[in-house]
């Protein structure tokens, strides 16, 4: 059985992977001129959005066996709550109106908030 302090950094992966996937066919797809690779993109998104959430609550339940510095963990649950709340809505903006400046505006924070929430995750990992 995969334990809780094991499963958060093996799950936290795919958020990440899957963001960086799904907002490169979305250039990509802007590149070509065309809404053919969208599809892939949402998808990509969709699959880690739900990453995202498994990630968010195994992060939760590993907390409390951890004793660190409890002002570091509540940053990086802001960080990823953020995120994640972001990543929902690149979601359904990739699905409606993936080209948008709307959608483009939440993409980049999205990627942005994503790349806190790492580094913080770092500096619990690493302090």
């Amino acid at each position: 059985m995969i334990s809780s302090i094991s499963f958060h950094p093996f799950i936290s992966s795919f958020p990440i992977a899957l963001l960086a996937a799904g907002l490169l066919i979305l250039f990509l797809a802007h590149k070509k001129g065309g809404r053919n690779n969208t599809e892939a993109a949402s998808f990509n998104l969709s699959i880690g959005f739900i990453a995202a959430l498994i990630a968010d609550f195994s992060g939760m339940i590993s907390v409390d066996i951890h004793s660190l510095d409890t002002s570091a963990i509540l940053g990086h649950q802001g960080y990823s709550f953020l995120a994640t709340v972001l990543f929902g809505f690149a979601v359904g903006w990739s699905y409606t109106q993936p080209f948008s400046k709307t959608a483009l505006l939440i993409y980049i924070m999205s990627a942005l908030a994503m790349l806190i929430s790492i580094y913080s995750g770092y500096q619990l990992v690493f302090s």
